[in-house]
C-alpha cells in the first residue's frame, strides 16, 4: 500500500548537529521498553496504586507507540532542562520541592494573568525577587526586614517568616482567602451528596464462586451520597468543635461530621512555602492525631486531612488527594485546583507588594 510504503522509506529528518531526530527515538524505545521490564512503581507518598495505569509498549498499538515516543522524548528534553536545574543552587531550588503536583499554566492563562502578577509567579519560583538577601548578593547593598529588620531577608522570610506579619495577621488573611475557597468547592460537594437521588436498582456481578462481601467500608468516602453530612469553617467567627463529649481547644479548619454513618473529617489547612510541605504535612498530622483518637474512642470513624497549598501557588499532593476522595475529578478537579493556587497566589502577590509598609489592616 502507498501508506506502508512512505512510512518504510528511511527518509531522514534534518535537524541540525545538535539533536538527532532518529537517535532520539531510538533512545526513547528503549527506555519504553526498560520501563516495561521493570514494571508499575510509585514515588513520593502517595500509596501503591495511585495515579493512572501507564501504557506497556508491547501492549500498544501503532498509534499508541507514536504517542508514546512523543512524550518519551519530551520527558528526555525535560529530565536535560532539570539535570541543568539542579546545579542551580538558587535557581534550581524547585527541583528540590517534595509532596508538589506539576501546576500547569496555558498561553490562555498567560493573557488573562496580570502582567505584575505573572512577574511575580515566574521569578518567586526560580527565586530572582529583588528581596533584601538578593540585593545582596547582586550588589552587595545591606538591607533589613523593614518589618522586623532581620538583615539580608529571604524570600521565605518575607512570604512566610516575619514575626511582625504574623502578629499583624498577615499570612492570617492570606490563609483565610484560600480557606474561604478551599470551603467553597467543598460545600458544592457536599450539597452534591445531600441532594436527594432517584433510587436505581443496580445489579452487582461477581465471579463464578466467589461470596459477594455484605460487610460495609470502615470508613465512609468523605461526603458520599444519603449520609446526611454537616460541615463547619473556622471563618468569621470562633470554630466550636461540634462532637458530644469531646473537649478540645484544637481548631481544624473544617470538620465535616455525618452523624448517620458515624463519621468525622478533620481538614487542616497550611499555606507554605513549597519547601516545607512535606515538613507542614507531617507537623499538621501529628498535631490532630491526639483528638482523633479521642474521636474513634467515642464512637466515630475520623480521617484527619492536612492540605497544602504552597505560597507561590503550586498544589501539595495531600490537597488533590482530599479532592479526588470528595468526588471531584475531570475538569471540575481541573478548575478546584486551579482556583486555590490563584487564591495563595494572589495572597502571596499582595504581601509582597506591601512588604514595606508597616500599616496592616482592613482599611489598608
Amino acid at each position: 500500500m502507498p501508506g506502508d510504503e512512505t512510512g518504510n522509506a528511511n527518509i531522514g529528518v534534518l535537524t541540525g548537529r545538535k539533536w538527532n531526530a532518529q537517535t532520539k527515538v531510538d533512545q526513547s524505545i528503549s527506555r519504553l521498553q526498560h520501563q516495561e521490564i521493570v514494571g508499575r512503581v510509585q514515588v513520593g507518598r502517595a500509596g501503591l496504586g495511585w495515579g493512572d495505569v501507564p501504557r506497556f509498549w508491547s501492549k500498544a498499538n501503532r498509534k499508541e507507540r507514536k504517542e508514546m515516543v512523543v512524550a518519551e522524548v519530551t520527558r528526555m528534553e525535560e529530565d536535560r532542562y532539570r539535570i541543568k536545574a539542579v546545579s542551580q543552587s538558587r535557581q534550581g531550588s524547585w527541583t528540590s520541592w517534595e509532596g508538589v503536583t506539576i501546576r500547569s499554566i496555558n498561553w490562555s492563562d498567560m493573557w488573562k494573568i496580570p502582567q505584575a502578577r505573572l512577574s511575580f509567579l515566574i521569578r518567586s519560583t526560580y527565586d530572582t525577587l529583588p528581596c533584601p538577601r538578593n540585593l545582596h548578593q547582586w550588589f552587595r547593598s545591606e538591607e533589613c526586614c523593614a518589618l522586623c529588620s532581620t538583615p539580608n531577608a529571604s524570600l521565605q522570610h518575607i512570604l512566610s517568616g516575619c514575626k511582625i506579619a504574623l502578629s499583624q495577621g498577615r499570612y492570617r488573611w492570606r490563609h483565610e482567602q484560600v480557606l474561604r475557597k478551599l470551603a467553597e468547592v467543598l460545600e458544592e460537594c457536599r450539597q452534591g451528596s445531600n441532594a436527594p437521588s432517584a433510587a436505581e436498582d443496580l445489579t452487582t456481578f461477581v465471579t463464578g464462586g466467589v461470596r459477594r462481601s455484605m460487610r460495609p467500608k470502615e470508613t465512609p468516602r468523605p461526603f458520599s451520597l444519603d449520609q446526611e453530612w454537616r460541615m463547619r469553617v473556622d471563618l468569621d467567627r470562633k470554630l466550636h468543635f461540634p462532637m458530644e463529649n469531646i473537649t478540645t481547644s484544637l481548631r481544624p479548619d473544617v470538620v465535616a461530621w455525618s452523624t448517620k454513618a458515624r463519621a468525622v473529617i478533620l481538614i487542616e489547612l497550611t499555606v507554605p512555602m513549597e519547601e516545607g510541605i512535606e515538613a507542614a504535612f507531617e507537623r499538621k498530622r501529628a498535631k490532630y492525631s491526639e483528638l482523633a483518637a479521642e474521636c474513634r474512642e467515642a464512637g466515630w470513624k475520623t480521617t484527619i486531612y492536612p492540605v497544602e497549598v504552597g505560597c507561590r501557588g503550586f498544589m501539595g499532593l495531600s490537597t488533590t488527594r482530599l479532592l479526588r476522595e470528595v468526588g471531584l475529578t475531570g475538569g471540575r478537579l481541573r478548575k478546584a485546583t486551579k482556583a486555590l493556587a490563584e487564591e495563595a497566589e494572589k495572597g502571596s502577590f499582595w504581601l509582597w507588594l506591601r512588604r514595606k509598609d508597616k500599616a496592616w489592616g482592613k482599611n489598608t
